[in-house]
């Protein structure tokens, strides 16, 4: 019955950490509330955690092998009666192979923790580039709304002419066509936005009748922005989480051998009998047993092998940072160009446009001239609107690698609390397990 109970109290508490109340009213989206909604609300960093839990549990089974037990031993005599004739105690926490699986559990625990962090750096990370992505577009739509309208108005203006045969009537087709075209154009944004609408809510589990509002924004510039890749790569290799989760698996694997190396040593008991002729126990005894089989050998090689993969994970995962901050950093040169060239473009070519347009109601040039300066000034804002996106989300990957803006309010996890070193401090967790435990919100919370 207590572990019943303990189990739903532990189902309760994860239920109710993800069990998020509804907002009231709309949800503002801005950098600081997406990031709250998503570690509260989304489904993929509700898994991690529940991932981080089972693992909990599998370090308290793995300290639960350690305690003794008793066995009893008895016979049914001629009769009714039960005489009890040995008591055997099992000592397990006096073999080296049930602590090097208890160490073993607890570092994956580690492993499984940072893992949980690493889901909630990512998946902020991607969420962040998905809002930024939307602002941009939201701005794009506005600019494409505002040619639509200034094509419709030029449309609305040649109409009657056309009709009366002031002016040509292609000229007034050619406009009716460009106004059409920017009308497709902004509508296919309007779908667009839908599409990423609806990508937000499925994120962050909102209801379908709560309305979504975007506030604009933007990232802030990265103090990495000044370092060279190398000096960059050397500042975030060894502290970054992917590093300490590497380090967690190394050293589990390394008490995994160990389990291995000593697992010969199967079995340790004290025993004591009660003679046949009744009366009290007597002759307490102390015994072990060994076993010591053919692969026994293999699999401590076994184990060297799979310490030797994580190490070269880890070196691995050096090579996969430096060329994400060799990428990173060098595209952020080129977008900061990019937006700086295109907003010189878009003032010049609206410039252009209305002077164009300006010629055009005097009558020095024509409809088409007019239509391609309005063509030409709409594709400058649009790469000016790429750019700065871009810029905005390659930010985001620097913030991300240094653990800072947004990041740095993202919690790590704590797994446990520190307590006494020492024999005596071991064996006063394994008697008292309850003394270092932490609850679930305080393992992971936020």
């Amino acid at each position: 019955m207590r572990f019943l109970a303990l189990l739903f109290t532990a189902f309760l508490m994860t239920m109710t950490a993800f069990a998020a109340p509804k907002p009231q009213g709309p949800v503002v989206i801005n950098s600081q509330s997406l990031r709250t909604l998503f570690l509260s609300r989304n489904i993929d960093i509700a898994v991690a955690l529940n991932e981080v839990q089972q693992a909990k549990a599998q370090v308290s089974q793995a300290r639960g092998s350690l305690l003794p037990s008793v066995n009893l031993g008895g016979v049914i005599s001629s009769g009714p009666s039960f005489m009890l004739t040995s008591v055997s105690f099992l000592l397990p926490f006096l073999m080296p192979s049930k602590w090097m699986d208890l160490k073993e559990s607890t570092y994956l625990l580690k492993a499984q923790g940072t893992s949980y962090y690493l889901a909630q750096l990512n998946g902020y990370a991607s969420a962040y580039s998905v809002y930024l992505t939307v602002l941009g577009d939201m701005q794009l739509r506005e600019a494409l709304q505002k040619q639509y309208e200034n094509f419709k108005g030029i449309e609305d203006n040649l109409r009657l002419p056309a009709e009366v045969g002031i002016i040509r009537k292609e000229d007034y087709l050619q406009a009716q066509a460009q106004a059409r075209l920017a009308f497709v154009q902004v509508s296919q944004l309007d779908e667009l936005l839908l599409r990423e609408k609806a990508s937000v809510r499925q994120m962050l589990g909102l209801e379908l009748d709560q309305e979504i509002v975007f506030e604009q924004s933007h990232v802030p510039a990265s103090p990495a922005e000044g370092l060279s890749p190398q000096a960059l790569l050397d500042k975030v290799h060894e502290s970054s989480p992917e590093t300490a989760q590497m380090n967690a698996m190394i050293m589990a694997a390394q008490y995994a051998k160990w389990s291995k190396a000593f697992s010969f040593l199967s079995g340790s008991s004290l025993g004591v009998n009660r003679p046949s002729s009744g009366g009290a126990f007597s002759s307490v005894t102390q015994s072990g047993s060994v076993n010591l089989g053919f692969g026994y050998f293999p699999a401590l090689e076994i184990s060297n092998l799979n310490i030797e993969q994580l190490r070269l994970r880890k070196q691995e995962l050096r090579y996969d940072q430096a060329q994400l901050i060799e990428t990173t950093l060098g595209s952020l040169e080129e977008a900061q160009k990019q937006y700086e060239a295109a907003v010189l473009a878009e003032a010049n070519l609206k410039k252009v446009y209305d002077a164009e347009y300006m010629r055009y109601q005097v009558g020095i040039t024509d409809i088409l001239h007019v239509l391609q300066a309005g063509n030409a000034m709409t594709t400058a804002l649009t790469s000016k609107v790429k750019a700065a996106t871009a810029l905005n989300t390659l930010r985001i990957s620097l913030h991300r690698l240094m653990i800072s803006d947004q990041f740095a309010g993202i919690e790590n996890c704590e797994i446990e609390r520190r307590s006494s070193g020492g024999i005596r401090g071991r064996l006063g967790r394994i008697f008292n397990p309850d003394k270092d435990k932490v609850s679930l919100d305080q393992v992971c919370g936020n």
